[in-house]
């Protein structure tokens, strides 16, 4: 186990909702010195993976009504996600319950940043909007440099 998690939340096949799991295996092979995971964003395995870390990024699809492709980013303190980061997920109990969780039993990591990107479409089928696809590199050198910023 490293000191840093990245960890990709999502369902490929809700649309952009899978653009977790696709930055996430395109981190891989950059964060060679990082623990990348997938997840379906159920609060306990985040809690448990995250736990210990000094570093813990999760990257998920965020819908704040920005227009497609818009990355957002919020470090998590020791306060509730701010409100426009609370939203419906389509996959599980979502992101708002892990860190609430997470406060609650003194299990986050030193620094929690959730990096998102907003979606074009979340509705059922397999891939990325081309809004999403090509706001992709931009948001994992975003995450890259967060990383590599912390960990210097």
């Amino acid at each position: 186990m490293t000191d840093t998690v990245v960890i990709g939340l999502g369902n490929s096949y809700r649309g952009d909702d899978g653009v977790g799991h696709a930055a996430a295996e395109m981190l891989r092979s950059i964060l060679t010195d990082a623990d990348v995971l997938l997840q379906d964003g159920e609060p306990t395995r985040l809690v448990d993976a995250w736990e210990g870390r000094r570093l813990a990024i999760v990257v998920d699809a965020i819908r704040r009504g920005d227009p497609p492709g818009t990355v957002h980013r919020v470090q998590v303190g020791t306060d509730p996600l701010p409100a426009a980061f609370v939203h419906p997920s389509t996959h599980g109990a979502g992101l708002e319950s892990a860190v609430a969780l997470g406060q609650a039993l003194d299990r986050n990591p030193e620094k929690l940043v959730i990096f998102g990107i907003e979606p074009a479409d979340l509705t059922e089928g397999h891939g990325l909007s081309a809004a999403v696809q090509t706001a992709l590199p931009g948001f994992v050198r975003r995450v890259t440099e967060e990383v590599r910023t912390t960990c210097a």
